[in-house]
């Protein structure tokens, strides 16, 4: 991972002060037990100061929208992270609980993940996904406010504005988003997606209106009156039925009801799929949607392992650079060196922890190589290899510090 920091090196949107903060807060996100500034300060060597790398997150001038385009720029030179057409762009929301009030963006919001309503941030993702890679695209932060107040964004909004960053600026090729109920309960994301000549897919709660045999009825209540068919998709048994039918507030699109056999421990065994990929067969429409877990892992990794909810910092662009280097860092995790002795076994991790442990083993593994290879050599050049585990200081960094 310190190997893959410096690719910061390229980034026109930061000075070489700013590109050694960079290494260093990326890396304190992924290795610090602290992810806040100062246990990030505190834990990694060249980090030098809490006020530095503060200065660096809330006072210094850099571009943290240019910089996460950068990002997604470098991960186009790598195969195993260079996305495509066939791949898949993911918008979903997730909160994390904060104690104070003054963090931005702050207020009580329904937390699925926990069933009830938490005091946190509600931030709106952009993820992309494919069968070989998967990483964070972009954000927004949700801000509630005022019922009174007609001018603020919802939440459809943001997703309106992700979606015209990702087509327009980014220019990201992935031909379908997923998302989930709530955001297809907005007819203008599907139609702001179709103009840009996307395809989506999404679910519809069950009180969802459709038209049938000319009558409007609960989507749930059209199961009575079909009859489903058996079919094997990956190893999962499904009851499948589908036709081309009238829905609230979307129009005439394809509606798949695929009710999957278990053993009785999921909650929801029943899903109404709605796409406007009117001819793709049912069975890639529901492959296709099983990839949404991707961000699902993404939010618990980045919860539990790199501080997504750790930051303390009480200004909208502190806060935002914070996620911008966490989306940084979650990226670089990603990066498998060629000359990587585990890169095959941590390709194919699938969570960050499992990742990060590989990848901690793989540094263990070149250290006690060099050990092996190098009998002759004192304990002065021993600590000399040990150092280059770490992003160094350099004297202009610590100059500007």
């Amino acid at each position: 991972f310190l190997s893959c920091t410096r690719v910061f090196d390229e980034f026109e949107s930061l000075s070489p002060a700013q590109r050694h903060h960079a290494k260093t807060y990326a890396t304190g996100l992924v290795a610090a037990s602290n992810k806040t500034v100062a246990g990030i300060a505190r834990e990694v060597l060249p980090a030098n100061s809490k006020r530095a790398l503060n200065k660096f997150l809330t006072e210094y001038d850099w571009d943290e929208q240019q910089f996460n385009h950068e990002r997604l720029e470098e991960l186009q030179k790598h195969g195993e992270t260079r996305w495509s057409t066939d791949g898949y762009i993911i918008l979903d929301d997730t909160i994390t609980e904060k104690a104070g009030d003054e963090v931005p963006g702050v207020g009580h919001f329904y937390d699925h993940a926990e069933g009830d309503t938490v005091w946190g941030q509600d931030l709106i993702y952009a993820f992309y996904a494919d069968n070989k890679t998967a990483y964070p695209l972009t954000f927004r932060l949700y801000e509630k406010q005022d019922e009174d107040d007609q001018d603020h964004d919802t939440k459809y909004d943001l997703a309106r504005e992700i979606v015209t960053e990702l087509e327009e600026e980014v220019g990201v090729p992935a031909d379908t988003y997923l998302f989930d109920s709530w955001f297809a309960h907005d007819s203008g994301l599907p139609e702001h997606i179709e103009s840009y000549g996307k395809d989506w897919i999404g679910p519809l709660r069950s009180n969802r209106q459709v038209t049938y045999a000319g009558e409007e009825l609960r989507v749930d209540a059209l199961e009575e009156r079909i009859d489903t068919v058996e079919r094997d998709i990956d190893d999962e048994t499904y009851h499948i039925w589908t036709k081309k039918l009238p829905v609230s507030q979307l129009g005439d699109v394809k509606l798949v009801i695929a009710e999957k056999e278990t053993d009785g421990d999921e909650d929801n065994p029943i899903k109404y799929l709605a796409t406007n990929k009117i001819d793709a067969p049912t069975a890639h429409i529901i492959r296709s949607y099983g990839m949404r877990w991707r961000i699902e892992t993404f939010f618990e990794d980045s919860k539990q392992d790199l501080g997504l909810g750790d930051c303390e910092l009480q200004t909208d662009g502190g806060a935002s650079r914070h996620w911008h280097l966490l989306m940084a860092a979650y990226s670089l995790v990603r990066l498998d060196p060629d000359s990587s002795a585990l890169g095959t076994v941590r390709s194919k991790a699938s969570s960050l922890r499992a990742n990060l442990e590989h990848s901690l083993k793989e540094a263990v593994y070149n250290l006690l190589s060099w050990v092996r290879d190098n009998d002759d050599r004192g304990i002065d050049d021993l600590m000399t290899e040990i150092d280059h585990l770490f992003v160094h200081s350099t004297a202009e960094a610590s100059v500007q510090s």
